[in-house]
């Protein structure tokens, strides 16, 4: 009598072909130059959104400021913000310290900061100068705040763009009234206010009216 012998069935093969491999390998390549070229925008869009958080923090600053003094900031450029720590109202940590600068400008490359812990940034008003942000502040010697809260259409704080934009497209401003305003370099240029390469100078020369009550020093 013969046995039968069950037929052995071999294990699924579980590698890749060559085939597949390199269909991976292309869609992975699609992908990365898909995505690659929009990182930086991403990051940029990231560090608008942040700027946009410090300065609603700022404007909250001003109203406890103005509560306890029973007037806003009166000093100009940077001290016209670092005031908000210097004076008290805001809280002398490194958090604090950190919003009122650019998060989308490397604090190492602030010249006035380096070298100082965060703490040590705006607490003595005497050295402030307008090397110690990326932010610009009001112009309080040429255009006092005659009230506060202000108009939306008068601006507080924004961008410095020295010597370069802070971000890649925008400038944000903080507007009298605590809201955040953003000028796009791609509209500017659109509308002629400004060349093909020129970035958005803030101060008393810059191209946008808005921008002139601000001061760098």
């Amino acid at each position: 009598m013969r046995t039968l012998v069950a037929p052995v069935r071999r294990a699924a093969r579980a590698a890749f072909t060559l085939i597949e491999l390199l269909a991976v390998i292309m869609i992975i390549g699609i992908l990365a130059a898909f995505l690659l070229p929009r990182i930086p925008e991403a990051v940029d869009a990231a560090e608008v959104t942040a700027c946009k958080q410090n300065m609603s923090e700022i404007y909250k600053g001003f109203v406890l400021f103005k509560t306890s003094k029973t007037r806003a900031p009166a000093e100009s450029g940077v001290k016209f913000f670092a005031e908000l720590i210097s004076s008290g109202t805001l809280e002398n940590t490194k958090s604090a310290a950190k919003k009122l600068t650019c998060p989308g400008v490397d604090p190492n490359a602030v010249i006035g900061l380096q070298g100082r812990a965060e703490t040590e940034w705006y607490g003595d008003l005497s050295v402030i100068d307008g090397s110690f942000s990326s932010y610009a502040g009001r112009n309080c010697k040429d255009f006092p705040l005659r009230k506060f809260p202000t108009s939306g259409k008068d601006v507080l704080v924004a961008d410095d763009n020295d010597p370069e934009m802070n971000h890649r497209h925008t400038t944000v401003a903080l507007m009298g009234d605590g809201s955040t305003e953003t000028f796009e370099l791609d509209d500017l240029r659109k509308a002629g206010v400004l060349g093909p390469d020129e970035i958005l100078v803030v101060g008393p020369e810059s191209p946008v009216e808005e921008l002139r009550k601000l001061s760098l020093d």
